[in-house]
């Protein structure tokens, strides 16, 4: 750490110069033992040769106070407590550790789309900007899916969901055949109504074109029918509540 190398070096000078005595330090600030100090750095994993010849006590002290700091800033739970709680499986089977700091971030960036910067982060959550790349970079990488996506409306396009039935055992070559359409965008297999086995998403501008696919969809081999849906209006939507009863079933 280049805090730890600038100490050593600031006691190496020192030294060199006869700029300290050991008498001298014993002040009411220092409360622990050189021993006790020199403890407590190997406890926080930093070898301590280096330091137990080169430094008075007041310095040995001041080291100690900057180590607990940089501890406490770059901790995993920013402060609280350097250990972290292991969450289930339910996010993945690598256990992700999910803090209360990660979760005021999700929670932040999801009502933003993304779109906070992670400066903006660092103050309304009042945690250093170091901490918060660090942190949004995982989650980001492991929690979240970011994604720009047309407003195909805008662009006289429409979308519809097709309900596919097929015939035992042949759902997952059906969808990849389906992938090489041109105008359906996502092939997903389903569980729930038995008689629907594949999900489908069409973009196409007119019914025509519309059923010219579903006909094409049904000739294939093994595609026993097809049913579609499309909407045509947003009621609302709703994240926050669903949000915040993911995570605290993560607690």
């Amino acid at each position: 750490m280049a805090f730890i190398e600038r100490s050593y070096r600031k006691c190496s000078m020192m030294k060199r110069e006869g700029d300290y005595q050991e008498g001298t330090t014993k002040t009411a600030k220092v409360k622990n033992s050189r021993a006790e100090l020199l403890q407590e750095l190997r406890s926080m994993g930093i070898k301590t040769e280096a330091f137990e010849e080169n430094c008075t006590l007041e310095q040995l002290q001041n080291l100690v106070n900057g180590t607990r700091w940089l501890d406490r800033t770059y901790s995993d739970d920013a402060g609280q407590s350097t250990k972290r709680k292991i969450v289930s499986d339910d996010f993945g089977p690598k256990g992700y550790a999910l803090t209360a700091v990660d979760k005021k971030m999700l929670q932040t960036l999801l009502a933003s789309s993304g779109r906070v910067s992670s400066l903006a982060l660092s103050r309304k959550l009042e945690i250093p900007l170091t901490t918060i790349q660090r942190r949004r970079k995982r989650l980001e990488s492991e929690f979240l899916e970011v994604a720009y996506s047309l407003k195909l409306e805008k662009l006289g396009w429409r979308t519809a969901d097709l309900l596919i039935s097929t015939s035992k055992g042949v759902a997952s070559s059906i969808g990849k055949e389906l992938l090489t359409h041109n105008s359906i965008t996502r092939v997903c297999r389903s569980i729930g109504e038995h008689t629907i086995d594949l999900h489908a998403e069409i973009v196409f501008k007119s019914n025509t074109e519309l059923l010219n696919v579903i006909e094409r969809i049904k000739a294939l081999d093994g595609v026993k029918d097809v049913v579609w849906t499309e909407p045509v209006e947003v009621v609302g939507k709703k994240d926050s509540h669903a949000l915040e009863d993911i995570l605290k079933s993560s607690s």
